[in-house]
Formats: C-alpha cells, sequence, structure tokens
C-alpha cells in the first residue's frame, strides 16, 4: 500500500472537495500530471468522509491484489470475492498511477465503494464515459486542479510572493507548495523528471520546443500541444501557446541540448520571425545569423534587432541592413553609416543597394528626426536611377519609402506621382500595396480634408500590418490615435496610443505615444520624463511636441523658453492669451486645424470657426477635441451633435439636448436588495416622500392612485396637489437638464429597472436570471401596504419558479431565503443523496432540525426525521 503525500503547507482544498461524491457508488477521475495534488486532494476526501481507505499504486502491483491483501484475502482471489468484500463496509478506495493496462472493469461496473481514480495521462476504460453520462463520475483535470491566485494567497499566509509564484507557476501545486514552504523556487530535477514521467515522448518534445518560444500560434499547433494546454503546463494568451515561465527555465538551464535539438528538429515548422526568436532563447547563434542572412522579410521588431546587435555587426550585408534599419527606426544615428555604406556598392548588388537607399531617403526625411532633406533628395535620386535593375516589387516598396521626401519638401503633387508609380511597379497580388494605397489617402487629406478616408485607410493598414511590415504598425497606431484626440473621442484615443506603447518595431512613435498618452491622463511627472528621454534621444520634433504638452498641462509658458516651432508657438499664444504669438500659418491640414481653433478660442470670431467646419469632410464631427463645448455660439445648437451627450446634458444647452432627445440613456433604478437611481449624470440620493412617490411609480400604479395611496385621508384635489409637487421635486431630480424625459402625463417613462427586469425573467421562466437578480428586500427601507404586498408576491413567484425547477443551486437559495422551507429542503437533501453527496445532505438536514427547534421550538416533520434515519441506518 502507498502514503499519500502531504504536503509542507496544508492547505484544504474546499473548492475542489465540494464538486466530489461521498459514497458508494460513485467515482472520481482526476488525470493530471505530475505535482498537481492528486494524491494531496484523495488524502483530504478520505479525512472528510472517516471511511474505510484502501490507497494503492499501480507502481506496487495489480490494484485487485493489493485491494485483496488490504483486505486479508487470500493471494490470487478472483474480482468478485474483492468486490464482496467491500461491499461489507462503507470504503473509499484510492487507485494511484494508473497507466490504463489494468484490469479494473469489474470495479467500475459494481463500484462496490467511493473510488478515486488517479493518473497522469487518459484512461481507456469503457466504463468511465457510461458513468460520466449517468451523473456517477466526476473528472477533474489539471486545470481544475491548479490553484487559484486566491487559493495561492492561502498557501502563502499572507505573506508577499504569492502573485509571483502564481504567475511563474500557473497555479501548479507541487512548485506552489514548495515555494510557500521554503520562500523560493523549488529545484527543477525533480519536477522535470516527473513531466518526463508524466508526458508522452512527443508532449515532452513540444513541451522543449516551447520553452525556446514566446509563445507558438494557434495555427501552428500540433495535437500534442493541445494536449500540454489540457494539462496544465501552457497558458494560451491572445498570441498563442505559451509555456509557463517556471517551466521555460527550469527547460532552458537544465536541458539546453535538448531544447536545441528541439528547435532544430522544428525549423521547418516555424515562421522565420518566430525561428528567430527560438535560434536566439536557444543559444544557436550561427543559425540565428543564416537566417538573419537570407534576402526575405523578417518582421523582427527594431528593439529586438538591437538586443542582437552584437551578433549582428559580426554578420555580412543583410545583418548589417537589418542593424541600419533597426537602430534609424530607434532614431539612433549611427545606423545611418552602416546604410550608406551599403548604398555606396550598387553594382556589387543592387537590390541590397537600393533597399539602403529606400532606408536612407525615409529616415532622412523623418519629422520625428532632425530631417536633413538635402540628403535625402540625393539617395531618392540615386534610386531612382537603380529602379530599372531590380524586380518590380523592391522597385515598388522603394518608391513609397522614397514619397516621404517630396512630401517633406512641400511638393505633394510629386509625392503622388511617386505613390502612383509605386503601386503601377508593385504586383496586384502583393502585401505591400497597402503602404502606397495607404499614403495615398495622407496625400488626399492634405489636398482635400478627406479625414474619414484617412481615418479608414489607418485602420485598414493597421488590420493587415501584423504579418507584414509590422515596423509601421507603432506609428499607424499613434496616428489614429492621434486623429481621435482631433475628433474628442478619448477612449477609442486611449486604445489605440496603449497598443502603440505594447507594439514593438518603431520606438520613436511607440516615444510620441507616450507622451499623448501623458498627456490625456494628465500625468505631468510621466511627461516629463518622456520629454527627458526624447532630448536623450536628440529627437528635436518629440522634444518640442513634449515640451509643449507639458507647458500645457502645468500652464507655465516658461517651459517653452527658447522653443519656437509651431507646436511651442501655438501653445504659448494660449496660456498667455494673446493671438499675436501664434504661429505662421501652417502647411500642413492638421496643423491648420489647431491653428484656427486656437485663434478661435482666443477671439470668438465664426471665421476661424467656418474655416474648421471646411477644413475636413468631418464638419462639426472635427469640433469636440478642438473646442470646449461652452466655447461654441448659442445659435447654433446643431454643432454640438458630435460632442458627449453627458457633456451636453451637464451645461444644461436646452436647445442642443432637445436635437439629441432620443439619445439620452434609460434611468437606471435598482430597488432589490438596494434602493439606488441613476441618471447619466450619476446616482441620484431619493429620500423621504420622494422614495415613496418613485417606488409607487415604478409599480405602474397610475397618479390618482399614487395621490390616494399616500394622502388617503385628503380630498383628492389636495392629494393631487401634494403629489405635482413631489412629482416637480423629483423631476428637477431626475432631469437637471430641464429637459422632460423620464416623468412623462403617464409615469415614469424610458426606465431600465432590476425590478422590471426580474418580473420578465419570471414571465419567461428563466431561473438562472432571477436568482442572479432576486435579492432581499425588495424597496429596502420603505414601509407601505401596496410595497408589503409586492414583496409577498415577488417572493412567492420566485419560490414557485425554484420549486418547480428542482435545481440544487436554486433549492440552497430558497433554503437561504428562508432556512424553514421544508418544500425546498427535502428535495435538495434527495439531489445530494442521488450525487453521493450523503455527509452533505446530512449537514442540510442537521441544520434545518436545529434551526426549528431554536427558532420555533417544534420537532422536525416524519419526512426529515426518515430522511435522518435512512442517513445513519
Amino acid at each position: 500500500m502507498a502514503l499519500a503525500w502531504q504536503s509542507p503547507v496544508y492547505l484544504e482544498r474546499r473548492r475542489l472537495l465540494d464538486l466530489l461524491p461521498e459514497a458508494p457508488g460513485f467515482a472520481v477521475y482526476l488525470e493530471a500530471p505530475a505535482g498537481f495534488g492528486k494524491s494531496v486532494l484523495a488524502g483530504q476526501l478520505a479525512s472528510r468522509l472517516h471511511l474505510r481507505t484502501l490507497w494503492a499504486s499501480a507502481l506496487l502491483g495489480e490494484p485487485k491484489e493489493l485491494l485483496a491483501k488490504a483486505l486479508g484475502l487470500p493471494e490470487g482471489v478472483p474480482w468478485g470475492a474483492v468486490v464482496e468484500a467491500l461491499k461489507e463496509e462503507p470504503s473509499l478506495v484510492v487507485l494511484e498511477d494508473l497507466s490504463g493496462q489494468e484490469d479494473l472493469s469489474p470495479l467500475l461496473r459494481t463500484l462496490p465503494a467511493l473510488v478515486v481514480l488517479a493518473s497522469r495521462n487518459p484512461l481507456p476504460y469503457v466504463e468511465i464515459p457510461k458513468l460520466l453520462a449517468e451523473g456517477r463520475l466526476v473528472h477533474l483535470k489539471a486545470v481544475d486542479l491548479a490553484f487559484t491566485l486566491e487559493e495561492a494567497r492561502l498557501l502563502f499566509a499572507g505573506r508577499e510572493g504569492y502573485e509571483e509564484a502564481h504567475r511563474a507557476t500557473g497555479g501548479w501545486p507541487l512548485p506552489l507548495f514548495l515555494s510557500a514552504f521554503t520562500g523560493s523556487p523549488p529545484e527543477p530535477w525533480a519536477l522535470i523528471q516527473g513531466l518526463r514521467e508524466s508526458l508522452s515522448p512527443e508532449e515532452f518534445q513540444e513541451g522543449l520546443l516551447l520553452a525556446a518560444l514566446p509563445h507558438l500560434p494557434p495555427s501552428h499547433a500540433r495535437p500534442e500541444t493541445a494536449s500540454l494546454f489540457h494539462k496544465g503546463l501552457l497558458r494560451l494568451l491572445p498570441e498563442g501557446y505559451a509555456l509557463h515561465p517556471l517551466l521555460k527555465e527550469m527547460a532552458k538551464r537544465s536541458l539546453r541540448p535538448e531544447v536545441q535539438e528541439a528547435v532544430r528538429q522544428n525549423a521547418s515548422r516555424l515562421p522565420p520571425a518566430l525561428l528567430a526568436e527560438a535560434y536566439w532563447e536557444a543559444g544557436l547563434e550561427g543559425e540565428l545569423l543564416d537566417l538573419l542572412e537570407r534576402p526575405s522579410d523578417l518582421p523582427i521588431p527594431a528593439e529586438r534587432l538591437l538586443a542582437w546587435q552584437d551578433l549582428l555587426r559580426r554578420g555580412g550585408p543583410r545583418a548589417h541592413l537589418r542593424l541600419g534599419e533597426a537602430l534609424a527606426q530607434c532614431g539612433r544615428r549611427e545606423g545611418i553609416p552602416l546604410l550608406e555604406a551599403l548604398a555606396e556598392s550598387p553594382d556589387e548588388d543592387p537590390s541590397l543597394a537600393l533597399i539602403a537607399l529606400g532606408h536612407l531617403a525615409y529616415y532622412l526625411s523623418d519629422v520625428l528626426w532632425e530631417k536633413d532633406l538635402a540628403r535625402a533628395r540625393v539617395y531618392l535620386e540615386r534610386g531612382l536611377e537603380l529602379v530599372p535593375r531590380v524586380r518590380p516589387e523592391l522597385a515598388g516598396r522603394f518608391l513609397n519609402d522614397a514619397a516621404r521626401v517630396p512630401f517633406a519638401e512641400g511638393k505633394p503633387e510629386e509625392a503622388a506621382h511617386l505613390l502612383e508609380e509605386a503601386l503601377r511597379h508593385l504586383p496586384p497580388e502583393s502585401p505591400y500595396r497597402l503602404a502606397p494605397l495607404f499614403n495615398l489617402s495622407l496625400l488626399r487629406f492634405e489636398l482635400r480634408g478627406s479625414l474619414r478616408e484617412r481615418i479608414q485607410a489607418l485602420e485598414e493598414a493597421v488590420r493587415s500590418l501584423a504579418e507584414h511590415m509590422s515596423q509601421n504598425l507603432p506609428g499607424h497606431l499613434r496616428d489614429l490615435g492621434r486623429y481621435h484626440l482631433l475628433l474628442g473621442q478619448r477612449e477609442k484615443a486611449r486604445a489605440y496610443l496603449e497598443r502603440a506603447i505594447q507594439t514593438p518595431g518603431h520606438p520613436l512613435a511607440s516615444l510620441e505615444a507616450r507622451m499623448l498618452l501623458a498627456h490625456l491622463e494628465g500625468d505631468a511627472e510621466t511627461l516629463a520624463r518622456l520629454v527627458a528621454q526624447a532630448e536623450l534621444w536628440e529627437a528635436p520634433y518629440l522634444v518640442e511636441r513634449g515640451r509643449a504638452l507639458l507647458a500645457e498641462l502645468r500652464r507655465d509658458p516658461g517651459l517653452l523658453e527658447g522653443l519656437f516651432g509651431f507646436f511651442p508657438s501655438l501653445t504659448r499664444a494660449l496660456l498667455q492669451g494673446d493671438p499675436g504669438l501664434l504661429p505662421p500659418y501652417p502647411e500642413g491640414r492638421e496643423e491648420r486645424l489647431l491653428w484656427h481653433a486656437a485663434r478661435y478660442r482666443l477671439l470668438r470670431e465664426e471665421e476661424d470657426l467656418e474655416a474648421l467646419l471646411g477644413l475636413t469632410d468631418l464638419e462639426e464631427g472635427i469640433l469636440p477635441g478642438l473646442l470646449p463645448l461652452e466655447s461654441l455660439p448659442r445659435k447654433r445648437p446643431e454643432l454640438s451633435q458630435a460632442y458627449p451627450l453627458l457633456e451636453v446634458l451637464r451645461l444644461g444647452w436646452k436647445e442642443a439636448i432637445a436635437l439629441r432627445h432620443a439619445e439620452i440613456p434609460p434611468l437606471r433604478v435598482w430597488v432589490l436588495g438596494r434602493f439606488q437611481v441613476e441618471t447619466p449624470l450619476g446616482p441620484v440620493e431619493l429620500r423621504g416622500k420622494a422614495q415613496e412617490v418613485f417606488a409607487l411609480l415604478l409599480l405602474g400604479l397610475p397618479r390618482e392612485e399614487v395621490a390616494f395611496a399616500l394622502w388617503p385621508d385628503l380630498p383628492e384635489g389636495a392629494a393631487l396637489n401634494n403629489l405635482h409637487v413631489w412629482l416637480a421635486r423629483l423631476r428637477k431630480l431626475l432631469e437637471p437638464w430641464g429637459v422632460p424625459t423620464y416623468l412623462g402625463e403617464e409615469g415614469l417613462q424610458r426606465v431600465e429597472a432590476d425590478l422590471l427586469a426580474l418580473e420578465e425573467a419570471l414571465r419567461q421562466e428563466e431561473a438562472e436570471r432571477v436568482l442572479a437578480l432576486y435579492q432581499e428586500p425588495l424597496f429596502p427601507g420603505l414601509d407601505h401596504p401596496l410595497l408589503d404586498r409586492k414583496r409577498e408576491e415577488v417572493f412567492h413567484r420566485v419560490r414557485a419558479l425554484f420549486l418547480k425547477r428542482q435545481e440544487p443551486h436554486l433549492l440552497e437559495r430558497l433554503l437561504e431565503l428562508d432556512p424553514l422551507d421544508e418544500e425546498a429542503l427535502l428535495p435538495l437533501v434527495e439531489r445530494c443523496l442521488a450525487r453521493g453527496q450523503r455527509a452533505r445532505a446530512e449537514r442540510f438536514l442537521e441544520a434545518y432540525r436545529k434551526r426549528l427547534r431554536e427558532e420555533l421550538g417544534e420537532s422536525p416533520s416524519p419526512e426529515v426525521e426518515a430522511l435522518l434515519r435512512r442517513l445513519r441506518g
């Protein structure tokens, strides 16, 4: 007989124990790798039940022989004798380390005891599906046995480190126990050996591969990947499957040669960028360098390439090209000489030279750099000479990149010509056609104000860039965030800016996104740190942009001293209230929007307002991010249509509210367990008579009946007059914007109330919805006969539905509401017995009998006494 493994740190798994049957005739199947606490859970079940317990490990022999020996039976007896011996006394049988080869059919067909099967792999016994279908078997896998974060907190008994340990282990019980006991992660050898024994060779090899990967996309997963996930050894992230950090570090530290071999064997299976990560993580630098020298696109973020720069500098031309572009993307000028060296040898490799020339033209004309348009123009012209010597797709990509030069020079027509040429060169099926199409949308915005098309093109690009040209993704996300800020759509802007920050590939674009987000959140301290970073990186545009944003937050024009670019000048004029400090009228359309908005805020001249309306195809939709609502002329309420409705309601601009009356959300009301009323502007506190009036209106009573119910001793006219006074007070509370919305002639309208939702769920007999909604008391704090009648009616409807359904959790809820409800108690006990939960059934009966005696001094009914005798017999 084998003993159960006992943890040095004890934690009762109540969450799991409450799922398990407690009587003979039922089975439990625990399927998980080593270290998932199968034996511990079985031991805790034995401690809870106090049954005769027989414990056997298949590693020590055939289960039948081990059970026979424990029962005092002769060696070699048949299963029938073992089964009969188990029937003599209520027993718990725990069979561990099962492989599926054991003969257990006689035991599983008869279940003379409560049987626990524990295995590291799926068991093939044909009785298992049948028992599951009959409700006589509970199957728990690794995902169920893993510790929740709350269980980890309890395991650590309030000490720090439980969150980090839970994250590292994924809830794997054994390393969590050991970490809680020792205060440090466990030694890896024992866990790795346990995994070797728990997993098939294919599963173990898959785990070794995943040790070298940040994630494995679901499209590249195999059956063994899914098996590892179901066994609790992998997490499923949005990007794909990932090995738990603890396992990854153990494998890389203790099994490095095996990890390397797994990567080599799976090289053809992985996408190139992911293969590059695997080579690096596995320490296969030679293979990584060979991969980076291939003439193919690898969507590897610039920041990642910089982490490998010592290796790349030892490589050949392709490695230098990748490093040069990565450095340029990160705003580091040492990338320019690397690219220039490659551009100087067009005869050796015209394709490589053209790519380098395209990068040089692009980055030297980028607004995020200190522009050098003269040099950028030189590289553009040299690249045009090479275009006929390369394949069309490469020529099209160069022309797209080079179009930035005339755009930065203020020559949109030349830029458009280059982009159209790029489209003529790029094959129809090329994914790179997206870039010139996208850039043409920018030109159309500049030339015609097509902001709607610009945003749509950006959104389409963001959806398509993950696989191709991922280095452009942070910039596009930043631009979307900036445009949504222009439109006053703060939450959309926040979402895009956060994505730009989290997406690697273009550090300068991500830095600008961080600045915009810090400004949006009013975080001057963070913004100041970001400005210092831009100064360190010598990025003049970002320094000016960041200082202007910081000066606006701190209301301090002194921060702009010595800066005279567009953004500092605009901010200085606004802070000092002097239109004479505005910068010269800009050429760019986005800057013109900001210029006219600043001038309107300073002078309130309608010609600036009209200019704003005409600069884009969104017309008044452009106003919310540029002008405060209260600055709009009151004679033009239609201009408020794009502003957030709550701003319009708070301002109390009645003409504007009337135009958008249909948009006002319903009044939200809670009267089940709490009394709360909430308008779109927030909670409303109703007291005294106002509460009573509102409650009776919510019941759907006409005004005359409400008046009579509240003032029954007054003449009808006086009672109605009192009601009108209270309705006027209610209207001020519920409709502070002054436009009738929720209180109509027929009573309440446009109301979402939990009571109304509950009554609809009762009509539809949606028991789970009723369970979620129903709380007591109904209309707390109010005392009126009509409300008492409503309380009684609702309770009886809830009770009738729950009794009709007979589901255990519904019956338990009835006992919570009325612990002496015998009509709920009896079927609940029967349901527990049907699931083998005898101890639980007895607890319900004992609690009922004790409460009946203490509260009423009565004895239980014959039915209850009979059930108790049956359980104890």
